[in-house]
């Protein structure tokens, strides 16, 4: 839905920055291919599957990879969204890793804190990274804590 929204406002506008609308598409390709229904009509069962947290982890990385590449010339403070994202990603891929070896290696099979955790956490996320593609804004203030990150980090190397 946010790279429709994204394409349909880049039409709008043919000579603006096409950022946004690039990094939306690569959401939405890397959703779409990761979807456990569209998995499941290729035959094969994610759901059920060992390595499912570990495939999605690996989808959130080679799109957060892809991101990083094509949005090099974009910085977070012209594209707060790019910011937003590379959160989102990065928290989801820990949780999906986190996920893995719970199952996998600690055998948690039952309820516990983290699985709750886990389903708040990957949704609030998802969340998060739609709304800044929608408006392309620092709703939560990121951009203000990453900028004074760093401007202390820079300060502190020229000491």
């Amino acid at each position: 839905m946010a790279f429709l929204y994204n394409l349909v406002k880049k039409s709008a506008t043919p000579n603006g920055d096409k950022t946004l609308m690039w990094i939306s598409l690569t959401i939405f390709f890397s959703y779409f291919c990761s979807d456990p229904l569209m998995i499941l009509s290729l035959g094969l069962d994610l759901v059920h599957s060992q390595v499912t947290y570990l495939l999605w982890f690996f989808f959130d990385l080679i799109c957060l990879l892809t991101i990083l590449l094509i949005s090099n010339r974009a910085s977070v403070s012209e594209v707060p969204a790019k910011l937003y994202v590379m959160i989102g990603l990065t928290v989801n891929m820990l949780l999906f890793l986190g996920m893995h070896i719970d199952l996998n290696y600690l055998h948690h099979y039952e309820q516990w804190w983290f699985w709750s955790f886990y389903s708040v956490t990957v949704n609030l996320m998802d969340v998060m990274m739609v709304l800044a593609l929608l408006t392309n804004k620092d709703f939560l203030g990121l951009l203000r804590g990453y900028e004074h990150y760093t401007r202390s980090n820079k300060q502190s190397n020229l000491v």
